[in-house]
């Protein structure tokens, strides 16, 4: 079910959420992007790329203060209750968790730029097929995010959250297939580390998809789904 804002009477109001709402999805869109464009850079091995993404991080830093700028307004000057402060809060929320979504596509472009660095050449004979798995479901899972952001539609949040786990399946088997090639290989230890650390940080984006996704809930509803901690060896075990 889809939702809309609240009609006030001091119609500034509405025009100042409606804002900050458009300014949070085209915060949204910029780091959708940058994550897809990330997982094009690891595929493709591309440095050009990398640094490219690198270089934009600053541009999502500065929509995210200017959305906390506009939050700290709103607060200030109509000083919201009830479900127009639960708007206000999650979507400072938001922007803080989009911001760490590009913190961590940030963090994939930089294990490209160390593949090309001397000495680490055989990092490209790691095999990338789990971790481009894991970067397709990170990628799905944000963009779903965003779009219930846009919708605000509950229903589809929490079908959101359920969704992580997916991901978390998806992370445990990459684990399971790295430390098979490890076995197999004898290869370089310092690069399966950074392939550790790229999985480590798709799950974290999905991780942050997911808190955008029970902000929509708290948003809408005034509570959040309720946290599932997975028992990781029952639920995800290592072995198939």
């Amino acid at each position: 079910m889809t939702n809309t804002f609240d009609r006030h009477t001091i119609h500034r109001f509405d025009e100042e959420l409606q804002a900050i709402h458009f300014q949070v999805l085209e915060m949204g869109e910029l780091v959708v992007n940058q994550l897809c464009l990330a997982m094009e850079s690891v595929k493709n091995k591309d440095l050009t790329l990398a640094h490219r993404i690198i270089d934009s991080e600053r541009t999502v830093n500065e929509m995210e203060v200017a959305a906390d700028t506009v939050v700290c307004a709103i607060l200030a000057k109509r000083c919201p209750k009830g479900r127009d402060l639960r708007t206000v809060l999650a979507t400072s929320k938001i922007v803080n968790n989009l911001e760490r979504i590009g913190d961590e596509a940030v963090k994939l472009a930089n294990f490209v730029a160390y593949m090309h660095l001397d000495g680490h050449g055989d990092a490209n004979n790691f095999p990338l097929d789990d971790i481009c798995r894991l970067g397709g479901v990170s990628i799905g899972i944000v963009r779903s995010a965003v779009g219930v952001f846009e919708r605000l539609d509950g229903e589809q949040a929490r079908r959101v959250v359920e969704f992580h786990r997916t991901l978390d399946q998806q992370f445990q088997h990459g684990l399971h297939h790295l430390m098979d090639f490890l076995q197999a290989e004898k290869t370089n230890v310092s690069n399966a580390v950074s392939q550790v650390m790229m999985m480590k940080a798709l799950e974290r984006i999905g991780d942050h998809a997911q808190r955008i996704a029970e902000l929509v809930v708290f948003q809408l509803e005034g509570e959040e789904p309720r946290h599932h901690t997975p028992n990781m060896a029952q639920d995800f075990p290592l072995e198939e």
